[in-house]
């Protein structure tokens, strides 16, 4: 995926799914098609990575850089302008075409500061090979938004109707002028907008909107019957990605699966089989717990603390793009002993799978 679509975040805009993405039995989520015009690859429940965009020394995009993490994540599990966010989306679907990869999807941050620039950006993605796109609402206008919600729904109703893509809803308050939808809001645009195949949830109750959401998604069958594609709804964190589930959640965007791909993989395998064992149940609790913690400290640290992780790992760019700097070596060093029982974690399931029976 690339995001964090606030139109002011640093990571890329292109939400990738695929390696980091698992078809989960029938009987527990559904099959998702999302063919329309410019729709070719559909969404499914899973595990969405957002894919941090990497520098050189003179602020440009490091394409071999984005190449070799954009593969590595799919074999395993910034505020770009708008030319250089095209330029990204573009780049992402011949990488993928190129390596056999047509099926996987790719989803576009595509928020901007007004209607009419969200319903620009909306269709450069998807004439750049984006099947679906994210809004988060504009942060700018956050004090006038919040005055009526008439004016957030209509908002959402708008872009969905112009956009050639389906849409998903980004609540994430901390990068929205801390504007935090209820699921009333929410409730309202799935009923109006047929073009919003989903929603991703980063804020405070989340799990609360959850389970009022899937109650609205099975009460109302007009939710559904009136796409055709059955709604997402995706959680902000893989911290909480267990009872997500649990509670009739579709999967996760999270950067940890950035660190630990596998892993992120291994708890989503475990929590969609059908008859887990009790070791499984054990197995998918001690992860869930390491990844927790892991998620807990990635949080705070950022788009700094990732690209500082990503250079230590392999070797890819460490400068996010000004005004942002680097982090200082101290701290960098602090959040890796964080990581580090992650990475253990990832070392020993990559050696388990090579391992041969």
């Amino acid at each position: 995926m690339v995001d964090h679509n606030s139109g002011r975040a640093e990571t890329c805009r292109v939400y990738l799914i695929s390696g980091l993405q698992t078809d989960a039995p029938d009987t527990h989520v559904p099959h998702i098609d999302l063919t329309m015009a410019y729709t070719t690859r559909p969404l499914r429940p899973g595990v969405y990575v957002p894919l941090p965009t990497f520098f050189d020394d003179n602020q440009e995009i490091d394409f071999d850089s984005y190449r070799r993490h954009l593969l590595a994540m799919v074999t395993r599990g910034m505020v770009p302008d708008f030319d250089e966010r095209v330029s990204l989306i573009r780049f992402i679907r011949a990488t993928l075409d190129g390596e056999g990869l047509q099926s996987t999807p790719i989803v576009a941050g595509v928020g901007g500061l007004s209607t009419r620039e969200t319903i620009s950006l909306s269709k450069a993605a998807a004439d750049a090979g984006a099947d679906a796109g994210m809004v988060i609402l504009p942060a700018y206008y956050a004090a006038s938004l919040n005055t009526d919600m008439d004016q957030v729904i209509q908002y959402y109703v708008d872009i969905c109707e112009a956009s050639p893509i389906p849409l998903l809803l980004y609540n994430f308050p901390s990068n929205a002028g801390s504007q935090d939808m209820s699921s009333e809001v929410i409730s309202a645009v799935m009923k109006k907008a047929a073009n919003l195949c989903g929603v991703k949830l980063t804020c405070g109750g989340s799990m609360g909107k959850l389970i009022r959401l899937q109650a609205l998604i099975s009460e109302d069958t007009t939710i559904n019957e009136a796409r055709k594609f059955p709604f997402l709804l995706l959680d902000g964190l893989i911290a909480d990605l267990t009872p997500w589930m649990q509670c009739g959640g579709h999967g996760t965007v999270s950067g940890i699966p950035n660190f630990v791909p596998v892993a992120s993989m291994r708890l989503w395998s475990l929590l969609n089989l059908p008859s887990a064992t009790e070791t499984e149940r054990k197995e998918a609790k001690k992860i869930q717990g390491i990844l927790a913690r892991a998620d807990a400290a990635a949080v705070p640290g950022g788009i700094r603390a990732m690209k500082y992780t990503l250079n230590k790992l392999h070797g890819y760019g460490i400068a996010p793009r000004k005004p942002l700097l680097p982090l200082r070596e101290a701290e960098g060093e602090e959040f890796m002993k964080v990581l580090d029982e992650a990475m253990r974690l990832e070392r020993e399931l990559i050696e388990v799978a090579s391992t041969p029976a």
